[in-house]
């Protein structure tokens, strides 16, 4: 029995077979298309669970139909997948871009089974939702907060992804439109403030919660997060803090968010 049916937009037809196969293979039905007009027919016609789409078909840019697509489908989760154009020298461009489109999955080219099945099974629990909830990406490197402000922010009905830092949030196929960021200043690599000063230059619409300890009696929390506030984080949030101070600055910001558009 199939777990869902995926329309899958995809030029070249041995890489549709090739996809389709995949998704046999993790109980997913398929319906292939092989331009854009295709796609619009098919969804004018079936249901569908997940849109698989690839950026470029017949020398068309996808991303340029996403408002008909959503309109066609609503709810529909969407997934882009790409090489990047240009043979590849696009590619962070490319995802980019289909992040700003608010597609809720971004595929690099060739993919694996393992990444299409991330996909799937977070399509189902979104399916099995009433609305579309707000998504929430929270970046730390400690596992313990991460854990916390998941589970205290799911319990609220929120779409919760996680990362151990802003490397792995900006790689991760499954976290790619988000609605708020509540992320770390200090971390390994890239660290917070690089990583919310990419965030507002490349998604200005997505909200940001910067959280700070300090460090090592270096820096107190106070200076940590005036830094935050300073390259644009919409709120400050110091550690430690309760689920409560958590899912009510959470509420806040997103009021804020809505009633600024």
């Amino acid at each position: 029995m199939s777990r869902g049916t995926v329309l899958v937009l995809e030029d070249s037809r041995v890489q549709a077979q090739l996809i389709s196969k995949m998704l046999e293979n993790c109980q997913w039905s398929s319906v292939l298309s092989f331009d854009h007009k295709m796609a619009f027919s098919t969804l004018r016609s079936c249901q569908v669970d997940l849109l698989l789409l690839d950026v470029y078909v017949e020398g068309g840019n996808t991303l340029m139909h996403m408002p008909e697509i959503r309109q066609l489908a609503p709810g529909v989760p969407v997934a882009i997948m790409t090489a990047g154009g240009a043979g590849g020298s696009a590619l962070n461009e490319t995802l980019n871009a289909a992040r700003r489109a608010q597609a809720d999955f971004v595929l690099q080219k060739p993919f694996t089974p393992d990444d299409m099945r991330i996909i799937l099974e977070e399509a189902i629990r979104m399916r099995g939702a009433p609305i579309k909830p707000t998504h929430v990406l929270v970046v730390d490197d400690c596992r313990v907060v991460r854990k916390l402000a998941g589970m205290a922010l799911a319990a609220k009905g929120y779409r919760v992804s996680e990362a151990r830092s802003m490397e792995e949030a900006f790689e991760r196929i499954d976290i790619a439109h988000v609605d708020i960021v509540i992320t770390d200043i200090f971390m390994p690599g890239m660290g917070g403030i690089e990583g919310i000063q990419i965030i507002r230059s490349t998604w200005p619409e997505v909200s940001v919660i910067a959280m700070s300890a300090g460090i090592e009696q270096k820096v107190n929390h106070t200076q940590a997060l005036s830094a935050a506030r300073h390259i644009g984080a919409n709120a400050q949030l110091p550690k430690p803090f309760t689920a409560s101070d958590l899912t009510i600055l959470v509420e806040v910001v997103m009021a804020e968010k809505y009633l600024a558009a």
